[in-house]
């Protein structure tokens, strides 16, 4: 009988809800298995890695090579000092792209099963073949945009030696009338530098070869190029200045081809994004070679070459790729074979790089009935007759007067919230910038939000308020309200809509970040429509000089709406919460206590008081909030597992019976908290972990 150190794993989803759990399911069972090898080239340093990820149904990890300003791409390094990658991983097959409305670039989705390859060296000649530890990170996700963080490491065991072949530059594949080789240059490239590889086909005397056409995967009477590797660079459209024989033979197309030798150049961008190392660049190619009379059988082709990303400019001069014959059936179906042509940043228009998610329909009518609803807030509604009964005054009888103050007035309120607009875009720019596009996936920015939006709503309930700008109650603001004219109309539009922030405030904030996903049309046109609501009462009167009798009286009534609009706020609170991985969960609920007893720090000071009082309370609430969310994610987070657990399975328990192994099994129970306390602190530790690894426990 074999030795089992055994704790066993509760199945928690055999037990009721608990009250007060929120839904949260089992935390430990894992979405996403990796596992590995690794081969090395005989007499050499040099081998390859192999990664291979296997998502459970209706989940997906995303792309090594998602573009910034999308959801956190897949990431893996070799932990052992010993080995190092010297270019990236490259997926056995193209992701799928799907447009998000999270994003404004496509997600490059894995489902099932994906396999990663790339280029290793051992840092010192003579070394011994041993397991690499790996890590990987990255996140796994639903459809519907729930995502759990991806910390994962594994040990790679060595499979085998591999190559003793000839290398060659230049190959005639057997049967055939053509001689294929390719370069690259430069070999060499910085970070959001060009490349161009320059492919080419020799052909004999009296032969040709059939025309290449992007987009097109029938292989009858074509030549196909398929990039089945890139690196993470950008390949675009291979094009070709040789000229095209057309021959018309009654069929059903004509017959397209190149007189004898040609060559396509294909440009190579490297991202500005990119990390430095080497870039594993591999080409297909199916063709035949004719002459006048037929056609040798169809033929096939790998070329493989790589870039060089470094942080300067080195050798300009050109690389030469390796060729070797393949089976033409694995380029003409190769998944990729019609969709592999990059467009890239050169050739983007400037629609292109505006160009993001649109607005739907209910986010245009929500824009413009919000800012229309904060006419209607305590800070807001008592000032709106007055100040159309002064634009009333100042015009006399002329209606034209009463148009052209209001309209100006108006302007004023648009200019200030076209000016958060502008600082909404700019922070989604940066955001890109530091790569935190992700945004709705990403668990920092779904936590902010949250606070944000829960701050927001302790606002319009009366808990605290978000304080006027010190600038708009100076004397030179007093000044401009005081002035008449169309230009005193603009100013008092501009300093009004700053005065109202304490009910406008929690709005305008929460729009400025829900719109962070949204394309830059879309959030100044959210923006706009947000200001002529908030305009509408004053547009209205130019339309209507009977407006202002409609207008309710002020009382109590908006102090209470302001009140009700918190639990939209709310609602909304309890939306992010549930899209939130649940190992976070408890840590943003205990966060969201903080924040609160923050804001009531806040609110217990009044507004008029010293500015000493009021500093000290502003700075002692963000102290608080800042201690307790390091507390909440160090303490109530997800567990950082030092041991390399393994899904249980009674098949599994079985074979390492088999085998004679020690199996480390656990038995416990989320709700166990002693159980958990001692996980971390006695058991799931780097010192037990590395005994585990030195007598081949398996836990």
């Amino acid at each position: 009988m074999s030795p089992v150190f055994a704790q066993v794993d509760f199945d928690s989803q055999s037990f009721p809800s608990l009250p007060g759990s929120f839904g949260i399911p089992p935390a430990n069972k894992s979405k996403v298995t990796f596992s590995g090898k690794y081969q090395l080239e005989k007499d050499s340093d040099q081998g390859r890695l192999t990664v291979v990820a296997e998502i459970i149904p209706k989940h997906h990890i995303y792309s090594t090579t998602q573009p910034p300003g999308g959801p956190k791409p897949t990431k893996i390094t070799i932990a052992s000092d010993w080995a190092e990658l010297t270019g990236p991983f490259s997926a056995d097959h193209q992701p799928t792209k799907s447009k998000s409305p999270y994003f404004d670039v496509e997600s490059e989705e894995f489902h099932d099963r994906v396999t990663w390859t790339a280029p290793i060296r051992f840092k010192q000649s003579g070394l011994e073949p041993t397991p690499i530890d790996v890590k990987i990170s990255g996140q796994v996700c639903l459809a519907d945009g729930n995502c759990q963080p991806i910390e994962k490491e594994i040990s790679v065991e060595f499979q085998e030696y591999y190559g003793g072949s000839q290398k060659v530059t230049q190959l005639r594949h057997p049967g055939t009338h053509a001689v294929w080789s390719a370069t690259i240059h430069p070999a060499v490239v910085m970070p959001g530098g060009t490349a161009t590889i320059t492919l080419s086909a020799e052909t004999d005397q009296g032969y040709h070869i059939y025309k290449f056409q992007p987009g097109d995967p029938e292989p009858t009477n074509r030549t196909l190029i398929v990039a089945s590797q890139k690196g993470g660079l950008l390949l675009g459209e291979p094009r070709t200045d040789q000229q095209i024989i057309t021959k018309d033979l009654g069929l059903d197309k004509p017959f397209e081809y190149y007189p004898g030798t040609v060559s396509w150049t294909i440009p190579v961008e490297v991202p500005a994004s990119a990390e430095l190392g080497q870039r594993s660049v591999e080409l297909l190619v199916s063709f035949n070679t004719c002459d006048d009379r037929s056609c040798d059988p169809p033929a096939g082709v790998q070329l493989t070459g790589s870039v060089t990303v470094q942080a300067e400019s080195g050798d300009q001069s050109k690389q030469s790729m390796l060729v070797e014959p393949i089976n033409w059936l694995d380029v003409a179906n190769h998944p990729a074979v019609a969709t592999w042509i990059d467009t890239t940043q050169s050739q983007l228009t400037l629609l292109d790089r505006l160009s993001g998610n649109p607005l739907d329909l209910w986010m245009v009518g929500a824009a413009l009935l919000g800012g229309f609803i904060l006419n209607f807030m305590p800070c807001v509604l008592p000032v709106i007759g007055l100040k159309l009964m002064g634009f009333v005054n100042q015009a006399g009888s002329s209606h034209r007067r009463v148009v052209a103050l209001n309209l100006s007035f108006v302007a004023g309120i648009l200019t200030i919230i076209m000016a958060l607009a502008l600082l909404n875009i700019g922070a989604k720019i940066a955001g890109q910038s530091f790569g935190w596009g992700e945004q709705f996936t990403n668990i920092y920015f779904q936590v902010g939000l949250t606070v944000l939006l829960f701050a927001m709503s302790l606002s319009f309930l009366g808990v605290w308020e978000i304080p006027i700008p010190g600038f708009a109650t100076s004397s030179k603001s007093g000044e401009l309200m005081q002035k008449e004219g169309l230009s005193g109309a603009f100013y008092k539009g501009m300093l009004t809509t700053i005065l109202a922030t304490p009910c406008s405030g929690p709005f305008l904030g929460t729009l400025f970040g829900l719109t962070l996903s949204l394309s830059v049309w879309s959030i100044l046109i959210l923006f706009l429509l947000v200001g002529i609501g908030l305009g509408l009462p004053y547009l209205a009167l130019c339309l209507w000089p009977g407006f202002i009798k409609l207008l309710p009286k002020p009382g109590a009534w908006m102090e209470t709406l302001k009140e009700v609009l918190a639990f939209p706020l709310l609602l909304s609170v309890v939306y992010f919460l549930s899209v939130i991985d649940p190992d976070y969960r408890i840590a943003t609920l205990s966060l969201l206590i903080a924040v609160w007893f923050g804001c009531w720090l806040i609110g217990r000071v009044p507004a008029y008081a010293e500015s000493r009082r009021l500093y000290a309370s502003w700075i002692t609430a963000a102290v608080v909030c800042c201690i307790a969310g390091y507390i909440s994610f160090t303490q109530f987070g997800p567990i950082k597992h030092h041991l390399p657990w393994k899904q249980y399975t009674e098949t599994a328990l079985q074979e390492n019976r088999a085998a004679v192994k020690v199996v480390m099994i656990e038995f416990t129970a989320l709700w166990c908290v002693t159980c958990q306390y001692y996980m971390r602190a006695a058991i799931d530790r780097p010192e037990v972990a590395k005994v585990v690894k030195e007598n081949g426990v398996v836990p």
